[in-house]
Parts: structure tokens; sequence; C-alpha cells
């Protein structure tokens, strides 16, 4: 079942009613929220074949349809639904839900950078399900960065960092949860970087079917 943040819509995501009502309830949050650091954050990264200048982050990930993010746990099946959409003051809103490591979460990520070589995304109050049952409510932020790795390539980079409190820390500790994330990161963040990719080239006569090398280099981070 799909769990939805309190003022939201599930049955109609681009009501103008529901995204004023959320951004007036949420945004006091998500500025105590970005105060804190993440305790728990993991990158995975990936070799793209098209230089860094060719590709616009930004650009491509207001773009992104719900379809080819679904597509992008194919083993897994974790990304359930993605909508993308303006709230009331003309900041781009990103809904996610998915789940990972025994959670079920919905994200409602805003913009803090949005950049054609940088995208940093908040969700400030993630709500979530423990093991299926257990309510939770948490922080969630997501970076994607292009850098140059030489003239023809880049490395494509995708960061998830989670602030949770002591007790879904220990027991996030105790379920491995940075090995899933990592897991998770490893099954997306190539099929990011194609859909950037794609995205990036989707004029030109001679695009290719893939454009990421094999390669994904993990990296994990947790502090108390």
């Amino acid at each position: 079942m799909t769990l939805l943040p309190s003022g939201y819509q599930a049955s109609s995501p681009n009501s103008e009613q529901s995204r004023q009502r959320y951004s007036a309830e949420h945004q006091p949050l998500r500025e105590s929220f970005m105060a804190k650091r993440d305790n728990l954050k993991s990158t995975t990264s990936v070799i793209v074949d098209l230089p860094a200048n060719k590709l616009d982050l930004a650009d491509w990930i207001v773009h992104f349809p719900n379809d080819e993010y679904v597509a992008c746990t194919p083993a897994t099946g974790a990304h359930k639904q993605m909508y993308v959409y303006r709230d009331a003051d003309g900041d781009w809103v990103f809904r996610n839900d998915e789940s990972c490591g025994g959670f079920t979460m919905t994200q409602l990520y805003r913009e803090e950078i949005l950049e054609p070589n940088h995208v940093f995304l908040v969700s400030p109050r993630t709500k979530g399900r423990f093991l299926g049952f257990v309510p939770m409510t948490f922080q969630i932020t997501w970076e994607i960065k292009v850098e140059p790795c030489g003239d023809d390539r880049s490395t494509f980079s995708c960061t998830v960092g989670a602030r949770l409190n002591p007790l879904y820390f220990i027991a996030g500790l105790l379920i491995r949860l940075s090995y899933w994330t990592e897991a998770h990161l490893e099954e997306e963040t190539p099929r990011f970087a194609d859909s950037a990719a794609r995205w990036a080239t989707r004029n030109d006569p001679d695009q290719r079917p893939s454009y990421v090398s094999p390669t994904v280099q993990a990296a994990s981070q947790n502090s108390d």
C-alpha cells in the first residue's frame, strides 16, 4: 500500500489546493531539518560516455517520467511511483514512493540546488514504515553530481543521506541499513545516469542505447 503524506491527495497528484496546503504546513519544518546533518550517507558513481558539459541534470530531472523512474529498479521493484510538479511558490517538488532495507517511504523532495552539473534535493519530513507497520518520520537528502572524467567522459554520482533519531539509527545499524542503501543505489544509479544521458542526446541522430560503463563504485558513511 502506498503511504501518503498528510495533506496530500493521492487521487489528484497535481491538485493545486493540496500542493499549497502541504507547502504551508511543512515549510518551517523543512528549515529546521536542514539545520541537522545526515547521520547515514551512501554514494554510488558510474562513468558516462559523454562529456560533463553535455549533460544537464536540472533539465533532466524535472522531465524525469514516472515510467522511467519505476524502470530504474527492475530487480527489486523498489521504485513505486514519481511525480514532479511546482508548488504554489513556483519551486519544484519531487514526490517519490519507494522501498529500501525494510522501509517503505514517501518522499516530497524540495529543490535546494538545481544546476546542470549538480542537483541537491531534501525531503524534510519523509513518511515511512519500518518492516511495514512501525510509522516513522525522518529527513532524506538526494544529491546527484556530474564531473569531468577526461575530455569525452564524465563521472555521474548519486548520494542518498538520512537523518535518523538515535533509536532509528541503532535499528538501522542492526538491520545493516547502509548495506541495503548501497545495494539500492547500485541498482538505480547506472539507470539514472543512462536516463540523463539519453535525455541529453534525445535530438542526436546517432543516439546510443546505453552510455554507462559497467563499473560501479559505492561508498557509505555512518555517524551518530
